[in-house]
């Protein structure tokens, strides 16, 4: 992936002794995307599709549409099953629903504007709508097309906006249904393909970045949602790390994966961290807090840490000191900021957290954060259409 300069970072030491220069620093980031992996069901099955907009709680459908929901606006958002992806990314989808008139981003909206796509995706669909494209079959069918007509047409997937891909099932493999999976293990290689895909151009998507750039970001980083990840603490507009001079750019683009409602399974998660290494791409491990939540409420929590300015500073802090040392330097913030004053503790436990923050800075140099080497492994192939015709 092509680097540019970096641009956005905080005040570091050329070297032992120098003041730090001040640069400017961007809190948040100019790409996102949000990845659910909701793989512990199947999108499609031998029949038609294992989903419906009837009995949403069926494959998940419910969650995966609120997470749609309360992402950030200009996030491309990859909604993952076991045999299947519903990716939803760019203006178009937006615009489609205030050309509609349909504009509240509720559960069951999000339900109908993906389940055309599910049912054209079934049939062999390979290619999604423009806007324009959209309109003029909506106005070929008289006073506006019906859900049904859209999901009966034999051309691209209706809804703009939104792609869905059905992977194929290889010889020899087995593709259990919903009645005979209890106590299998899907295949991993519909997953690892899905994941390959989408990784491999994250950094240059224009459709997830804030202003639809084409310009590549200067690094990425994956951000999972675990229940053993650290601890983190949202508060700072800026790190409280500093930047060694070796360390790679700070990254620009984020990559916040999470599971659904049964979580992330732990071949799901190793899988996800081998194919981040693959790419070379950093992946930290974050806990949101001590109790399980729909991943809706993640997500909703994430967005709003965005849009304050305040996850990117935390990621990087993370990112730079590792959970370990993450963690002991907000363990001594908390002592200096909950000491009893009357005791004469409070500019004891200060002096404690600022020599631990100083070094901490101090190891840094010398022992920076680099890009995880790539594994040898076989190259994936992309197995993608384009997600529009031209």
């Amino acid at each position: 992936m092509a680097r540019r300069q970096c641009e956005n970072t905080r005040p570091r030491l050329l070297q032992p002794g120098a003041e730090p220069i001040e640069e400017p620093w961007e809190p948040r980031f100019e790409r996102m995307e949000v990845w659910l992996m909701n793989t512990e069901y199947r999108l499609f099955g031998p029949q038609g599709p294992e989903v419906s907009p009837e009995a949403t709680h069926r494959g998940r459908l419910d969650e995966a549409a609120k997470v749609l929901a309360v992402a950030p606006g200009y996030a491309a958002v990859r909604l993952f099953w076991a045999d299947g992806v519903v990716s939803v990314e760019g203006p178009d989808l937006g615009e489609w629903m205030r050309w509609l008139g349909q504009r509240a981003p509720s559960e069951q909206q999000m339900v109908t504007f993906l389940w055309p796509n599910i049912m054209a995706a079934c049939r062999g669909e390979l290619w999604t709508r423009g806007i324009a494209q959209a309109k003029s079959a909506w106005w070929a069918t008289g006073d506006g097309a019906s859900i049904q007509t859209m999901i009966a047409s034999s051309s691209g997937q209706p809804t703009p906006g939104v792609f869905v891909w059905k992977n194929r099932q290889e010889p020899g493999e087995d593709w259990p249904d919903a009645s005979t999976w209890v106590g299998k293990e899907w295949p991993l290689r519909p997953t690892a393909e899905n994941l390959a895909h989408f990784l491999s151009k994250v950094g240059s998507n224009p459709w997830s970045h804030v202003n639809l750039s084409q310009t590549t970001s200067g690094a990425v980083v994956g951000v999972l949602l675990d229940v053993d990840g650290a601890s983190v603490r949202f508060g700072l507009g800026s790190p409280l790390s500093r930047r060694s001079a070796l360390d790679e750019c700070d990254p620009e683009a984020c990559v916040a994966i999470l599971g659904g409602p049964k979580g992330i399974s732990e071949s799901i998660k190793a899988l996800v961290i081998d194919i981040f290494q693959e790419h070379s791409i950093p992946l930290v491990k974050v806990c949101l807090g001590p109790h399980e939540q729909m991943a809706h409420a993640c997500v909703a929590y994430l967005r709003l840490q965005e849009d304050a300015g305040l996850l990117r500073a935390t990621i990087m802090d993370l990112l730079r000191l590792g959970s370990l040392r993450y963690g002991e330097l907000f363990d001594a913030l908390d002592s200096a900021l909950f000491s009893d004053p009357s005791g004469g503790s409070t500019r004891e436990a200060l002096q404690t957290f600022l020599a631990l923050k100083s070094q901490l800075v101090a190891d840094r140099f010398g022992a920076a954060h680099k890009r995880p080497q790539p594994v040898d492994t076989t190259r994936r192939v992309r197995l993608r259409p384009a997600k529009q015709c031209t």
